[in-house]
């Protein structure tokens, strides 16, 4: 039995190109970090989900024409790990430079989950090696969904693609990258802002319509149902479900001539007997524009498919342990993805082969209803032989943190959690990505922990992270007041060092800010500052090493902020000659704390700290000269610190004839 019917194709069609056009190389670099597992807002699927429909429709494209480009493809940002030194913020090549039309240009990513942060300096750079020699005949098309490193490594790596308009031709198609970031990659390439999934596809297609000369024309396109006598039941009805639509495409059956809409993409098929369970499921079929899209059905196969919870390699549960027997001797497809979203992302897909096996796989971190499907190539798409719907549990995490917290202090954090490794607790901002990570904490170590509050946000999220998938089970809201008065200064100072300090406060007239010792009275103080002098402050350290602090007085003399300062001890070095001849100069090369008054003294041993020979002021520099004594013998040269005095370091010298 043969059915055909008409589909009109509301997108692009890709003629064969000219014998004499030489086309170009394509490399395609795509970010797969945890955000890419992003949801389109009101669509099916998501990020990763449609750039696979993207490839699986462009592979399809390529098919049967004269002149096939190279195309590669390099994935950057699923290895990356927030807590582990050892993981990879690098990328990997995984598909090498092959025609078009050879392999399965989708395919490549099904191996790839999103997860990880994404790093696009060292992509870059991995990009340039893949071209070798970049020229003006290569095609460059990253796919991202955010900027994350240096702007200098960005620089370096786009520079290194294009050659200032000698090398490759740069396109950046971005998904809900804020202004500050779309100017950034519109300096260095020609950048497409992407919202939807057929605008991936559309804006991709577009890009390589001119530069293979490919003609922009719909065209309806025939839709052929072949073998619709090996599906066991009479065919009753059949829907198609397409990437480019929120609502499936009924087929008529009854009607000798159909017209439908459709658009470059891909399809999973339903067709349907009337009886239930009487259905085939056909998926990732790419629908393209001028070619007849063909629906193969299949023999319905008795392949029994099974799961049972499992205990999985991180010490956790939920895992699944999927089952297979009475299945051919050939290879299929193990699949396992949200169950009725077409166009998601796969927590996992492995090729397996019959007829009898088993294969542990880690679920995800949210409660969520899964498919487990197992798949058979068959025309230009896959058919379900066989599948299991189930709802997984996920991991339960609950977190306490304070919903305010003054800024510059600490808060504490607890979780309520079988916590495993990898996982951590960070401090992000409130709007941060999901793969960004703060101050991070290792859950493992245990709850509850402590975090800095900083100044620079109004608004922050504490999150737990799920080590594996990078997905975020648990946040809290923080929100930061800044208080009434505050005091930012480095914590450990020299003696006698000028600090900076950095204020906030009612700013009276009568207000002053102190240094003190660190037990002082209210009213004693070391050095002072007044606030109507601007922030920061400007106090000098006493010479003495200990425990001090800073003070923001107001103006009814309450202690409105303090912050703690220690004051160092600095060490003093002195270099001189083992000898020097009697009545010469003797050359001393210091260092020191240099505080004014300080000096330099020759001596005979023993002698008081008030006595000398010789002196010079160290404000002079290093080194200085003193006089030597014209008679031979052993003497002293002494750092003398003032205020009080006292000897700071000493070194022996022999006067010689």
């Amino acid at each position: 039995m043969r059915i055909s019917a008409l589909l009109i194709a509301g997108c692009i069609a890709f003629p064969a190109v000219a014998a004499d056009h030489k086309p170009p190389r394509i490399l395609i670099v795509v970010d797969t970090s945890a955000s890419m597992a992003t949801s389109w807002p009101g669509q099916a699927g998501d990020r990763l989900g449609g750039v696979r429909t993207t490839l699986d429709a462009l592979g399809e494209v390529f098919q049967r024409r004269k002149i096939q480009p190279e195309i590669a493809l390099r994935v950057f940002g699923d290895q990356w790990s927030p807590n582990d030194d050892e993981a990879s913020t690098g990328s990997s090549l995984v598909r090498p430079w092959t025609p078009a039309d050879q392999g399965d240009l989708g395919s490549s990513l099904d191996s790839i989950q999103p997860r990880g942060s994404s790093s696009l300096g060292p992509a870059l750079a991995a990009a340039a090696s893949d071209l070798e020699s970049p020229n003006e005949n290569d095609l460059v098309l990253i796919i991202l969904d955010g900027l994350d490193g240096c702007r200098e490594d960005l620089q370096k790596g786009f520079g290194a693609l294009t050659l200032e308009g000698l090398g490759a031709e740069v396109h950046v198609f971005g998904f809900g990258l804020g202004v500050t970031d779309q100017a950034v990659l519109s300096t260095h390439s020609k950048f497409h802002v992407i919202g939807l999934p057929a605008q991936l596809l559309q804006g991709v297609s577009t890009v390589l319509s001119r530069r293979l000369s490919l003609p922009m024309l719909p065209e309806p396109i025939g839709l052929a149902l072949n073998g619709v006598d090996r599906l066991g039941f009479d065919l009753k009805s059949l829907d198609i479900f397409g990437t480019w639509s929120k609502e499936p495409i009924t087929v008529d059956l009854s009607r000798e001539k159909l017209r439908i809409k459709v658009s470059l993409g891909t399809a999973t098929v339903v067709a349907s007997g009337s009886e239930e369970g009487q259905t085939q499921r056909l998926v990732r079929l790419p629908v393209v524009p001028e070619r007849t899209l063909q629906l193969e059905f299949a023999e319905p196969e008795a392949i029994h498919l099974s799961i049972e919870p499992q205990e999985s390699g991180w010490g956790r549960a939920p895992a699944l342990l999927a089952i297979w027997t009475d299945a051919p001797e050939e290879e299929f497809q193990l699949v396992l993805q949200e169950r009725g979203v077409p166009g998601a992302s796969w927590f996992h897909a492995q090729t397996v082969v019959g007829p009898t096996g088993h294969l542990t796989l880690p679920l995800p971190a949210k409660p969520m209803e899964m498919t487990l499907q197992l798949r058979r190539p068959i025309g230009a798409g896959e058919v379900v032989v066989a599948e299991i719907h189930f709802g997984t549990p996920g991991r339960i995490v609950t977190l306490d943190a304070p919903e305010t917290a003054e800024a510059g202090t600490s808060v504490g954090v607890s979780w309520d959690a079988e916590s495993y490794p990898g996982d951590v607790v960070t401090l992000v901002a409130a709007d941060a990505a999901p793969e960004t990570f703060g101050s991070l904490f290792d859950a493992v170590e245990g709850s509850p922990c402590d975090f800095f509050v900083p100044f620079d946000q109004c608004s922050y999220e504490i999150r737990y992270v799920d080590g594996r998938s990078f997905e975020v089970l648990a946040r809290a809201r923080l929100e930061v007041y800044a208080p009434a008065a505050g005091l930012l200064a480095p914590p450990t100072v020299a003696g006698s060092e000028a600090i900076a300090v950095r204020w906030w406060g009612p700013a009276d007239p009568l207000d002053v800010i102190t240094l003190t010792e660190k037990d002082a009275e209210g009213s004693e103080y070391l050095d002072w500052a007044s606030p109507a002098d601007g922030s920061p402050a400007r106090l000098r350290a006493p010479r003495t090493p200990g425990d001090h602090e800073i003070r923001y007085i107001a103006a009814d003399t309450t202690i409105a902020a303090t912050l703690p300062l220690t004051v160092a001890e600095i060490g003093v070095t002195l270099d001189v000659p083992e000898t020097v001849r009697a009545g010469g100069r003797l050359r001393v090369a210091w260092s020191g704390p240099n505080n004014t008054n300080d000096f330099l003294v020759l001596v005979r041993p023993g002698e008081d700290v008030k006595r000398h020979l010789d002196f010079a002021y160290v404000s002079t520099g290093s080194p200085i000269t003193m006089a030597s004594p014209n008679r031979p013998g052993l003497y002293e040269v002494r750092y003398i610190a003032t205020q009080p005095r006292r000897i700071l370091a000493s070194v022996t010298v022999e006067v010689v004839k």
